[in-house]
This record gives C-alpha cells, sequence and structure tokens, in this order.
C-alpha cells in the first residue's frame, strides 16, 4: 500500500497539458439529444468471459470473492448494465431519472420494491440565484471510490474490488457548495451504507465529501461516511485521484473503513490491520494512447478484509487493450488475474479471468 501511495503522488508532481479532468465516481452523460431543457441520453454494455474458476458464483461452498455485481458471469453473453438517462435543468430545479436494467442492477438492487430498476432518481434546488448552491434528494450517485458502474468512464472495462465494497447507490439528501475555485464540499444525510430505506432503530447516516480540482489535469477526492449504530460504529474513509498528461491517463483510489463492535474483543488485535471490523484497498490504473481512439491498459490492486467479506487478502493485477470504434460505440478486452489468500488457513488461491465486451451509448 506504501509503494502504490508513494507512486501516486510522485505522478502528481508531473506537468500535465490535456483537457480538464472529470470526477469519475459519477455517472456522466456524454452526449445525448436535448429537447428544450430536457436531456436525454443512454448507454449498454454486453460482456462475454471466460474464467479458470467459472463456476464460483454457483457454488455449493462459499465462492472465493463473494458479493461482487458487475460483470460476474462466464460463458455466456450478459447485458452488465442498461440505462436511459433523463435530465431536466432550469437555472435553480433539476430532475434526474436513470432506469436501468442488467446484472448489474439485479445484483446490486435487492427486495421487491418499485425502485429496484431505478439507478438514480433525485430533485435538486438550488435557493439561490446568485450562489452555486444545491440542495438534492432521492436515489443518487454514491461519491466513494473512483469508478461509478458505467464501463465507458474509467479506464478499466471491469471495476476494482474497492468499488465492490463500498456503497453502489445512495438515498437521502445532501447538499452541495463551492468552497473555493478550486475545492467543493458536499454534505449527505442517508438512510444507511447501501439502504434505499431506512434500517429501523438506526440513526441515519451522515458523510462529507470534498472535490478539489488541483488544475486542469489533476482532481483529488476525499470522502468520510460515519453511522453511530446499536452494537457497532462504522467508519469508511477514501481518497482517490484521477489526473491525465498528454496520452496517459491514471487513477488511484485508497480506502480504509472499520465497522468493529462497540464490545471490545477479550483479545486486543496486534495491529488496527488485524481489527474485527478493519478493510482496506489500493489500487493504481493507467492507460497509454497507442493510436487514435485506441489504448492499452493496466491496474494493480489489493484488497484486505480478514474477518467478514473475503475474510482474507486478494492480489489483482490486469491488462486490457480499448477501442473507440465510432461515436460511443466501444470494444474492450481484459485479462485479469487475482490471487487470494484465505485468513484462516492461509491457503491461496488464483484466479484468471478474460473478457470481451461491446458498449454503446448515445
Amino acid at each position: 500500500m506504501k509503494k502504490v501511495s508513494v507512486f501516486s503522488l510522485y505522478l502528481l508532481s508531473f506537468g500535465l497539458l490535456s483537457a480538464q479532468v472529470l470526477n469519475t465516481a459519477f455517472i456522466d452523460s456524454i452526449g445525448g439529444e436535448k429537447v428544450g431543457k430536457l436531456s436525454i441520453s443512454g448507454w449498454m454494455d454486453a460482456y462475454y468471459g471466460k474464467s479458470t474458476y467459472a463456476d464460483w458464483n454457483n457454488a455449493t461452498v462459499p465462492p472465493v470473492i463473494p458479493g461482487l455485481v458487475s460483470n460476474t458471469y462466464y460463458n455466456m453473453v450478459d447485458i452488465n448494465l442498461a440505462y436511459v438517462d433523463f435530465r431536466y435543468v432550469t437555472d435553480q430545479l433539476k430532475i434526474r431519472l436513470v432506469p436501468a436494467f442488467g446484472s448489474y442492477m439485479d445484483k446490486n438492487y435487492t427486495g421487491g420494491n418499485s425502485l429496484n430498476h431505478l439507478m438514480e432518481g433525485s430533485l435538486g434546488l438550488k435557493p439561490w440565484k446568485k450562489k452555486n448552491v444545491w440542495i438534492e434528494a432521492g436515489l443518487i450517485g454514491s461519491p466513494f471510490t473512483n469508478e461509478n458502474p458505467v464501463s465507458r468512464d474509467h479506464i478499466m472495462y471491469t471495476r476494482s474490488l474497492a468499488a465492490e465494497y463500498s456503497p453502489y447507490y445512495l438515498t437521502g439528501a445532501k447538499i452541495t457548495s463551492p468552497l473555493s475555485s478550486r475545492l467543493k464540499g458536499s454534505f449527505y444525510v442517508l438512510n444507511g451504507w447501501q439502504n434505499i430505506y431506512k434500517e429501523e432503530n438506526l440513526p441515519p447516516a451522515m458523510a462529507v465529501q470534498f472535490e478539489f480540482t488541483i488544475n486542469n489535469n489533476n482532481l483529488l477526492n476525499w470522502n468520510v461516511y460515519y453511522q453511530n449504530r446499536s452494537t457497532n460504529t462504522r467508519i469508511f474513509s477514501d481518497v482517490y485521484w484521477i489526473g491525465t498528461q498528454g496520452k496517459w491517463k491514471f487513477t488511484s483510489c485508497l480506502y480504509a473503513g472499520n465497522d468493529e463492535d462497540k464490545i471490545p474483543p477479550a483479545i486486543p488485535p496486534t495491529s488496527i490491520f488485524r481489527r474485527d471490523g478493519f478493510w482496506c484497498n489500493a489500487n493504481f490504473a493507467t492507460s497509454y494512447e497507442i493510436a487514435p481512439n485506441t489504448n492499452l491498459s493496466t491496474r494493480i490492486e489489493y484488497y484486505q478484509d480478514l474477518h467478514h467479506n473475503i475474510m482474507g487478502k486478494v492480489f489483482g493485477a490486469a491488462m486490457g487493450i480499448n477501442r473507440q470504434l465510432f461515436n460511443q460505440f466501444y470494444w474492450r478486452t481484459e485479462c485479469k488475474w487475482w490471487q487470494t489468500q484465505s485468513t484462516s488457513t492461509g491457503s491461496k488461491t488464483n484466479i484468471v479471468n478474460a473478457v470481451t465486451s461491446l458498449g454503446l451509448g448515445f
């Protein structure tokens, strides 16, 4: 983790020369059709994957890396995500509805409620005409980690484990305001970690976000989540960087969380990394444009959760080739290696995945 963070800070020292970078934590709307104040855009990506551990989703034993929601089916063609994004914006009001379908939605939104096929749905109000302060409420995008669900927006086609083990969406309200010419802040009051409806007998969660635009080519984001539950206090924080330099693109995410019981354990942990409710991540990805509309990409990552989700450690690396065929039609192919290490047995398992995809937007 130290090597990844040092390398990320080292890259920040370069002089950068390309267009302004966007915060890829939130889904973007590129292109689309506009009718008055209404904008309509859409996206769909389909893929086919192979894996050396192809049946782990349906295995009778617990899967090696449980709970993944993106690009998890193998030996079949699958639609990962398809959506239509409706945005209505005036000077002081905005509405956003993003109905969505695909295996990402099926795995991510559980329960039999009418919001299961809505990736986002929010209302926004700008109370003062001369101040760029917005208040939004509803089902809103998550600011955590640098990867939203839309593959088009990212260096790699598949998402890292960082995104898989942090909130995919949030329900609640937020207020966003510029704090300076380069710094923007948001404050959230939420139903919970990833809850459409409020958990019974639990207080609401709080979150803050600070987005710092270093220059046109570097963006740094810091988030903090806090919820004081009856049996445990959940606190989570992530910091990520997004940058460009000529034909290069870079991104890195570091995070840590703790969800330990309030009752102290009988045997105190030897370090923070071995605490019962602690989990952490570090990753770095980069791409290089080898030809017009064609780039090579790679990612390294580390994820640890000794006692809950994966009950161990995961080291990963991936490489891919990505080509924008025309307009918003993309072809992407990626190979990924994961090595998992069990906390209880120390045994290691190697998983190699390969996936190819076509994505189309408007």
